[in-house]
């Protein structure tokens, strides 16, 4: 099974930046798998199903276990440039809330930050996250299961080799839902342009109480 480098659209984020910052919300092409920079793709993927199925499969530079992508996710990614940093678990809450509140605001209600890096509904898990850095860059990114089958995750992927305690050992099908299945339907355009100011207010904090 081929790994290839990650090379997806947010990828330029990556790359130094003369702003204080940049967001990009997309949808993926196409159905693929992006395993962690700390995975071990024998104790998190299917092989014999990805390669069944002529899954892509990418390695990214962020931690964290493996995920799915798929048409029906949004994928957030953002990039805070040049400034002093705080540590990755207060930079989760505060993008983790910042997604719930733009949500909100469109009338999906509910979500919240669960563990260390997710977004729930209830007790059931609607985004993972995760964080890249060195001195110059933080990069955070969360996949938004809007209305992705949760029985594709289960077929590509493993029970993960590490999980948050609320999960509490239940399957993928068991813990992972869509904000499809609970009965939203939000449209990207008006996300978009929530998190935007959430992402302008977030940048101003940055700058004001930290550098």
């Amino acid at each position: 099974m081929e790994i290839k480098d990650y090379s997806l659209v947010d990828h330029d984020l990556l790359a130094p930046d003369d702003s204080a910052g940049r967001f990009l919300l997309w949808v993926p092409g196409q159905t693929c798998v992006v395993i962690g920079s700390g995975s071990k793709s024998e104790l998190e993927l299917n092989a014999e199903a990805i390669l069944a199925d002529g899954v892509q499969v990418y390695k990214r530079k962020t931690g964290g276990c493996s995920v799915v992508l798929s048409p029906e996710m949004w994928c957030l990614s953002c990039a805070l440039y040049g400034r002093k940093q705080i540590q990755s678990k207060d930079y989760f809450v505060l993008f983790n809330k910042a997604v719930c509140d733009a949500f909100a605001r469109i009338g999906v209600n509910g979500l919240a930050h669960r563990g260390i890096s997710d977004i729930a509904l209830g007790e059931k898990k609607i985004a993972g996250t995760a964080i890249y850095r060195n001195r110059d860059l933080v990069f955070y990114h969360a996949v938004l299961n809007i209305a992705g089958d949760v029985d594709l995750i289960s077929r590509y992927l493993l029970q993960p080799p590490r999980e948050p305690d609320y999960r509490g050992g239940r399957s993928h099908r068991e813990f992972v839902t869509s904000l499809g299945e609970a009965g939203f339907a939000p449209k990207r355009e008006e996300f978009d342009k929530e998190f935007r100011s959430e992402f302008d207010r977030i940048v101003e904090l940055l700058t004001v109480v930290y550098c």
